[in-house]
């Protein structure tokens, strides 16, 4: 689905907290993130596989609940002039300041 910014995406799931933030999470781990295209996040195989940059140790215990829990989290990317939803993603593995996002 797409969006024309990240605050109508945000709004749509009615997701707590604000918009302005890359990776919300709660108490079973990160409920959503979004990459704005400014970092190094890679985006591989059709978008299948994700190497999202992890920006601090907090938001890194938070994508390992996910994992724990076996939790997926729905994931957002800047793009030109919209916001793509890309869909719901499952914690792989961690591996050099990222943390990999699976799609099936």
């Amino acid at each position: 689905m797409k969006f024309k910014n990240f605050k109508e995406a945000h709004s749509y799931y009615k997701y707590p907290s604000t918009h302005r933030f890359g990776t919300i999470s709660n108490e079973k781990g990160v409920i959503r993130s979004y990459s704005n295209g400014k970092n190094n996040d890679k985006i591989l195989n059709n978008g299948k596989k994700i190497y999202y940059m992890i920006k601090n140790e907090k938001t890194k215990e938070y994508f390992k609940l996910n994992k724990k829990y076996n939790k997926k989290l729905r994931f957002f990317r800047k793009i030109d002039n919209y916001v793509l939803d890309m869909g719901l993603y499952s914690v792989n593995k961690f591996i050099d300041g990222y943390v990999i996002l699976l799609k099936k």
